[in-house]
């Protein structure tokens, strides 16, 4: 079961990477052609605005859930790590419950803010719900639960910080050993 699970959640984090990846991309172009548009033809690009706005909030939603499952995501780990283990890990159980909070209002408000914006639409693009672009909230609050439970579930994912202390005393000493004494 467990094994089912991660590679559902696998799967399910490439998806949003792949996601904030186009993203990225598309708000690469759209800026650029804004850009172009306003300084190269005096006229403005009017669809590159709320089209790039789009694409941040997709960007962001996605890409924090994530990053919360790589354990790439910003925490502050060194008061946790100051403490005795005893009192450590339930500290983190809590954070991971609060977590699980922060998952469950992003659903709950993000769906009352995508069902309350559903029928409006942008001035440039009648055919673009502000509703769907708010819907990223409660569905990336629902990934990020998912991600939630499966830390309780299977354990740690991703990178450790173990890793990260290795890599960087690693690249430390490499340094350490490309400058002459």
């Amino acid at each position: 079961m467990r094994a089912h699970m991660t590679r559902a959640m696998d799967w399910l984090q490439w998806l949003c990477i792949v996601w904030c990846s186009i993203a990225i991309v598309c708000m690469t172009i759209l800026i650029f052609t804004g850009v172009v548009m306003r300084y190269g033809f005096s006229t403005g690009a009017r669809f590159a605005e709320p089209m790039s706005i789009f694409f941040a909030v997709q960007l962001t939603m996605y890409g924090a859930a994530a990053c919360y499952r790589s354990n790439l995501h910003l925490k502050l780990t060194v008061f946790v790590k100051m403490l005795p283990e005893a009192v450590g890990k339930p500290i983190e159980l809590l954070v991971q419950l609060l977590l699980g909070a922060v998952a469950v209002a992003m659903i709950y408000y993000g769906y009352n803010l995508a069902r309350t914006t559903w029928f409006q639409s942008y001035p440039e693009f009648e055919s673009i719900r502000v509703g769907v672009v708010y819907a990223a909230i409660p569905i990336s609050g629902f990934i990020f639960l998912l991600f939630i439970v499966e830390r309780f579930v299977c354990g740690q994912q991703g990178v450790v910080e173990d890793e990260i202390e290795h890599a960087i005393e690693q690249a430390e000493e490499q340094a350490r050993s490309l400058v002459p004494e």
